[in-house]
């Protein structure tokens, strides 16, 4: 029997957004659920890496998903996957649009600090405003909320444009926010009363993921 359900339910994934992750049917992803049919060689590594597991592991043949055989290996407690978001844009009806990049990450549970991982995405920042804090390139988590207080970094959407990421300055009663970049090089933008109806934060950033 294979473990492709078990490790889906664990991760807090339905089926359709699975199968959306993967960029396969639910169907596919059903029939490998139930045994009816294997996914091929590639996507059985996708979900082992996806999932923090072995193929081995997802295909019942092997030891208990938290038994690793390396000496002195981190195995964190959980894995969730996330897509990683590359650009966010202003859509209909105050909806907002996702456009992923195909890459996955893998981000331990303890950073969602007790959240659901619906509660976060994984932006992949683009230019370098925020040098030397966030470099052109990075993933950062961000969590969903629609309000953050002064001085916090955060995901916002402007002018109907694509999502930034600034520092988000305001003093209470003002009729103005600022979007302050941390590059010298570029200049604060200073949103008034009249122009917040085009303004509107969708995340905080919460933690910076960099390769090394």
């Amino acid at each position: 029997m294979n473990r492709i359900k078990e490790m889906r339910k664990a991760n807090g994934y339905t089926q359709a957004k699975l199968a959306q992750i993967l960029n396969t049917t639910q169907a596919n992803l059903s029939g490998w659920e139930i045994g009816k049919w294997e996914p091929d060689n590639k996507m059985l590594a996708k979900m082992a890496d996806m999932f923090g597991v072995s193929v081995d592991y997802l295909l019942g043949r092997d030891a208990p998903a938290n038994t690793r055989t390396l000496d002195n290996a981190y195995v964190p407690d959980a894995i969730i996957p996330y897509p990683v978001i590359g650009t966010i844009k202003a859509g209909y009806d105050g909806a907002v649009e996702e456009l992923s990049t195909g890459d996955i990450i893998s981000i331990p549970i303890e950073m969602l600090c007790g959240r659901p991982a619906s509660d976060y995405f994984v932006l992949q920042v683009r230019g370098n405003s925020m040098y030397p804090k966030i470099l052109d390139g990075d993933r950062v988590l961000v969590l969903r909320t629609d309000s953050v207080d002064s001085g916090t970094t955060a995901v916002i959407i402007y002018n109907g444009d694509e999502a930034t990421i600034k520092k988000i300055v305001y003093s209470p009663g003002a009729n103005w926010v600022d979007l302050v970049p941390n590059n010298p090089e570029y200049d604060t933008k200073r949103i008034f009363a009249n122009e917040f109806d085009q303004f509107r934060v969708i995340g905080k950033a919460v933690k910076l993921i960099r390769d090394i």
